[in-house]
Formats: structure tokens, sequence, C-alpha cells
């Protein structure tokens, strides 16, 4: 799975695999009904303890974003509505704090920032 979790980051290791997954399910990156991996194969491909990965999965399905079926694993909510902008912006913006943050300790200015995240983006979206 495509997460990018920073061990270095403030941030908790499940609180970004929240952030992250909330992003793509909100941008249609994870599609409704879509089958995340189990808590087992995530843990193992992240090198995380399979309790992280569960305490994210729960606090994905407590708001709304993936639900668990008995016996078939955990999937992302069907119908979900694409939130506001507003929304969206509130959902990204502790990535954008964070990728800033790295940026000016790295000593990158603004423009080169914007460079490599069009660069990212024109990637993804191929």
């Amino acid at each position: 799975m495509f997460l990018h979790l920073n061990p270095q980051s403030g941030l908790p290791v499940y609180r970004q695999m929240i952030q992250q997954l909330k992003e793509r399910i909100a941008s249609g990156q994870l599609a409704p009904d879509t089958q995340l991996p189990s808590v087992r194969d995530l843990s193992a491909e992240l090198h995380l303890n399979p309790l992280t990965v569960a305490k994210a999965y729960q606090f994905l399905e407590r708001d709304g974003f993936v639900e668990f079926r008995r016996g078939h694993g955990t999937f992302v909510v069907p119908g979900r509505k694409i939130p506001s902008f507003t929304k969206q912006k509130q959902l990204i913006q502790p990535a954008i704090d964070q990728v800033v943050s790295e940026a000016l300790h790295l000593g990158l200015t603004e423009s080169q920032l914007q460079q490599l995240i069009r660069q990212v983006y024109a990637n993804k979206q191929k």
C-alpha cells in the first residue's frame, strides 16, 4: 500500500496512517468497496506492530471511512461523498505543515518545494 510514514514526525504513526488513508478515500484514490490490506499484511509491509494498524483501522471505522465485514476484511465505505474543499483542506493541512517544515529544515526554497510537489503530483496521476 502507498503509505509514507515518518517515525521522526511529531505525529504518531497510527495518526499518519489515518490521515493518509482518509486523504486517499476522500480523493477517490481508494474507491468505495475497495478492500484494505489485512492488519497482519499491512503491519508486515510497514514493519509495524499489528496493534498499531488495528488502532488506525478502528478510528477509520469509527469515523465512517471504512467498515469491517466479518470474515471478509476491511473495506472503504460505499456511497461516501467527497468532502467540501474546506474539509479536504482540513484533512490535508497536517501533511502540508509537515512537508513545509521538512523543506525549511532542509533549506529548500518555496519554488523548489513547489517544483517537487508538481513532479510528485504528476507522477501520482499517471
